[in-house]
């Protein structure tokens, strides 16, 4: 008989209406925007920047230095962690100079202290850098240097590291001045001494001011080539130090992230948090929402029975209600 009447459901008092929110959609938006805001502010590396480690081939890279050693016969490796832990497995450490290094990791105090005691405790150090800051240097007994431009230099006191060799081509920026009191000088130019041998506690330390003798590009001439065997090999296994040039074995992806995009984490993790809360914590109190403004059979059968009940007449014979009866039907029917 007609349609069935349609009913609205409205929320319950003390319960919220829920409604289709954008936080995910916001948070995903605001994450993506974030970590490319990081990565495009990082200072980039430049491309053609070649730097003093072995995994660069370009022309200041020690690249062939590290092959020269290990065809030669000599244990290699490369080492790639905190000088707090260097063992004894490790005999000789090279240290080559990083201060044009996009991807540096500057040695502080405690490094310095770290390599003092490998040193005092029986390693060789073998430290190559344009400049040395007497205590200051992380090179533990280093002196000063001087600015002592200049192109290769000669070989002086006679010992296995000078052998077969008697001068070494490459730029010199800076030298010991001959007024430094300290160990044997092994290269010398007019203006001062490019590499130094000294004793430090039990170990030993050979200071050299100039790395670009040891490069790619350098290590073709025989004087360079035999300088840097007589100084590295021949005393255990020898290990190139490239923690300081970035490289790092215990790094996690979170430290390998830029402090840009660790800004951008941060910021998306408390957007999500706040959008969290919104939407599950109660602020206010739930608001009803109106029922909305529907007529449908059930208020037109209302109607129909207040005025039959109005007009107090008493349908004969069932007329009326035959009337409406079949009325409803063909409504029915034509539905």
């Amino acid at each position: 008989m007609g349609t069935r009447p349609q009913r609205v459901r409205c929320a319950a008092p003390g319960s919220t209406l829920i409604k289709p929110r954008l936080e995910v959609a916001i948070v995903a938006i605001g994450a993506a925007a974030l970590i490319w805001i990081g990565f495009a502010s990082r200072p980039g590396a430049p491309r053609n920047v070649s730097v003093y480690s072995t995994y660069d081939s370009g022309p200041n890279g020690y690249r062939a230095l590290y092959e020269v050693l290990r065809q030669a016969g000599v244990k290699v490796t490369r080492f790639e962690r905190v000088p707090a832990t260097l063992d004894r497995s490790i005999s000789t450490l090279v240290v080559t100079g990083y201060e044009n290094d996009p991807s540096r990791k500057p040695l502080d105090s405690k490094d310095a202290a770290a390599l003092s005691s490998f040193v005092r405790n029986g390693g060789r150090l073998v430290a190559i850098d344009n400049d040395f800051a007497g205590p200051a240097d992380v090179t533990p007994g280093a002196g000063f240097t001087l600015p002592a431009h200049g192109n290769g230099a000669i070989a002086l006191a006679r010992s296995a590291f000078t052998r077969s060799v008697t001068s070494v081509n490459g730029p010199v920026a800076s030298a010991f001045p001959f007024s430094l009191r300290r160990g044997v000088p092994l290269l010398a130019n007019q203006r001062g001494m490019v590499a130094i041998w000294y004793r430090f506690g039990r170990g030993e330390v050979i200071a050299i001011t100039a790395p670009a003798l040891f490069s790619n590009r350098r290590l073709r001439d025989a004087g360079n080539a035999r300088f840097a065997y007589n100084v590295m090999a021949g005393h255990g296994d020898v290990a190139f130090d490239e923690y300081v040039h970035g490289y790092d074995q215990s790094l996690t992806l979170w430290g390998a992230l830029p402090a840009p995009v660790h800004a951008a984490v941060w910021v998306v993790l408390s957007i999500a948090l706040l959008a969290l809360i919104g939407a599950n914590v109660r602020f206010a109190p739930p608001r009803t929402v109106r029922e909305p403004d529907e007529r449908d059979s059930a208020g037109y059968i209302a109607s129909l029975a207040e005025l039959m009940r109005r007009s107090r007449r008493r349908p004969s014979n069932g007329a009326v209600v035959h009337q409406a009866v079949l009325d409803f039907r063909r409504r029915k029917e034509h539905a």
